[in-house]
């Protein structure tokens, strides 16, 4: 048993990643043994590449608008590891994880009594958010967010109102596959029996949707980025109109748009099981932040953090740069995850790059500097490892470049504590 919240932390955060799966049986099994917590709470499931966890956010926010008492369960963190799981507008205390984290530890000796292996780092979380959503007695829904891919995904054991797939990009392919197709499979999985699932519509994809959906016999729900009209991004919000009501948001993007559709027809569809108006939906939409998603946490200089990871989240904070059409010259400060597509992604920040800064943070994780460096074939490009120091020689020079750290969230956690530090 654990008395001290980092203790416990750095013990789950040492659990394996990973373990072999070619079913949920095990899952299943962990959830029976601890009494099934998850059985009686409502779910709204969220799939996809990228854009998974604004649309949580945004989502909650209305249902909060409307409310209704509401828990989230998310990944990875940007702001503490107690982020992952929360309820209303707070995060998990650390006394409740550690007692939730204690409470599942009590079970393993049963779990080996059944020849189970002790769960991975992501088995553990889920269940230990079961256990915390079931604790709360007024509890009206809960917003999973899948993990990894779908169909093997802890998750994926739950029956949810509604499903939703934000979209599909290439990530994670060596779990995946490497083709559109095959992820889009994989992240097809959450796809159950007469649960209505809703998604982006994909030219490239919609035929597999249609034919995968049909066969499950799952209500199938596009929302068209055609019918978003009138986009306009600033550095201050997204603006857009869509089937004839406007919309404004804090988050920042034409994928913003996207997102927020989606979960507005997320929402609208809830209005069967809720008490949600159009008025929750503008509100909730417009209140919504999100940590390292295009964020912009200082003006002089301006600086600005991105979360994107995967080549689709670059695309995305390729067309915020553009979008926002500054005469500013932009300086991209690039950290990634080494097991990460990060040649594609460089090549596609080059177009938008007057100067390329390669770095690290301090994770196992990341990529050595000096590789991305030597990837790159920008005409201004350099290699710097200590980002606090580098960060303190933007400020002081304040050239009028806008800076955009990104690549990895690790590394816009990192950034975030070390900019929101200097504010003060």
């Amino acid at each position: 048993m654990f008395t001290n919240i980092n203790d416990f932390i750095a013990w789950i955060e040492s659990q394996k990643r990973t373990s072999p799966k070619v079913s949920l049986k095990k899952m299943r099994k962990y959830c029976e043994i601890i009494g099934n917590p998850q059985q009686n709470l409502r779910f709204i499931h969220i799939g996809g590449t990228n854009g998974k966890g604004s649309t949580v956010s945004y989502l909650k926010n209305i249902l909060r608008d409307a409310g209704l008492n509401v828990g989230t369960f998310i990944s990875p963190y940007v702001v503490c590891f107690n982020e992952r799981i929360g309820y209303n507008e707070e995060y998990i205390s650390d006394d409740e994880l550690l007692h939730y984290g204690n409470l599942l530890l009590t079970y393993y000796p049963k779990f080996s009594e059944y020849g189970l292996e002790n769960p991975t780092f992501f088995e553990a979380l889920t269940l230990i958010s079961f256990l915390f959503f079931a604790s709360k007695k007024d509890i009206d829904v809960v917003i999973l967010e899948v993990g990894l891919g779908g169909l093997l995904d802890s998750t994926n054991i739950i029956i949810p109102l509604v499903s939703v797939i934000t979209n599909v990009s290439y990530d994670h392919m060596k779990i995946l596959g490497n083709t559109l197709e095959e992820i889009a499979l994989n992240k097809l999985g959450i796809a159950k029996t007469n649960v209505p699932l809703f998604t982006t519509y994909d030219e490239r994809l919609a035929n597999l949707f249609i034919d995968y959906t049909n066969e499950k016999k799952t209500p199938l729900y596009f929302v068209y980025p055609n019918d978003i009209q009138n986009i306009k991004v600033s550095l201050t919000e997204t603006t857009y109109t869509y089937k004839d009501f406007n919309y404004s948001l804090q988050l920042l993007g034409h994928y913003q748009a996207c997102n927020s559709v989606l979960s507005i027809e997320v929402a609208k569809y809830l209005q069967k099981y809720f008490p949600i108006t159009h008025d929750n939906i503008v509100r909730g939409l417009k209140n919504t932040t999100w940590p390292g998603r295009i964020e912009v946490l200082r003006q002089e200089p301006l600086m600005i953090v991105d979360g994107a990871h995967n080549e689709g989240g670059i695309e995305s904070l390729v067309s915020f740069i553009k979008d926002v059409n500054l005469d500013k010259k932009t300086r991209i400060i690039f950290a990634v995850s080494h097991d990460k597509e990060k040649d594609v992604m460089i090549k596609k920040l080059e177009e938008v790059a007057s100067e390329m800064i390669f770095t690290e943070y301090h994770y196992k994780r990341s990529n050595r500097a000096e590789e991305l460096y030597n990837l790159s074939t920008h005409p201004n490009k350099h290699y710097i490892l200590e980002v606090k120091e580098l960060i303190e020689e933007l400020i002081d020079n304040n050239d009028q470049m806008m800076n955009v750290f990104c690549g990895s969230l690790y590394f816009a956690s990192e950034v975030r504590k070390i900019l929101l530090s200097q504010k003060g």
